[in-house]
């Protein structure tokens, strides 16, 4: 059977003899085979990269180049990280920290938490998250079943008192 050589991701250029002794080059293209995978902040990227043995000089020019070319774009990556943990239920406070562990700003962090998770609406997406988990734990007690949805509310972010006017409501409803 033939050896098959791994494909090169869509969207990526062709390597050049320039790229086998240029750094700045190198670590662009590891940068783009990182970015093929997934988006990636500029902190995650300068981390990756750094592992991986590029200088933070060529790093930064490599990535500068990206940026440039509108690859990297820690707003961008924010905000879609933001609304795609949002629309699975997550908190601000959750998601604003994942992405500070991602490398982007805090101001950033927080204003693009903001964007996707109201403050206003806390309550009424913690009951929403509450409602839809709450079908899979029919056929158990209601302590067991409070005290189970609290812990998935909890992981997901919620403020504790948030947490319990939800739940002490939701459970006066159904008895």
């Amino acid at each position: 059977m033939a050896e098959r050589l791994p494909q090169r991701p869509a969207g990526l250029p062709e390597e050049s003899g320039r790229t086998a002794t240029d750094p700045v080059a190198k670590a662009k293209d590891a940068a783009l085979r990182l970015l093929a995978v997934r988006a990636r902040s500029r902190g995650e990227l300068e981390r990756r990269l750094a592992r991986r043995g590029f200088g933070e000089a060529v790093v930064a020019a490599a990535l500068d180049r990206l940026a440039e070319a509108g690859l990297v774009d820690d707003a961008a990556f924010a905000a879609a990280y933001a609304e795609g943990r949002a629309a699975r239920g997550a908190d601000a406070r959750v998601i604003a920290s994942e992405l500070r562990d991602r490398g982007v700003a805090s101001g950033l962090a927080e204003r693009v938490t903001e964007a996707a998770v109201p403050a206003k609406e806390q309550a009424e997406r913690c009951r929403q998250v509450a409602v839809a988990r709450l079908a899979r734990l029919e056929g158990l007690a209601p302590e067991v079943r409070f005290r189970r949805l609290a812990g998935y509310l909890e992981r997901r972010g919620y403020p504790a008192e948030v947490i319990s006017t939800v739940l002490t409501d939701l459970f006066a409803r159904r008895d």
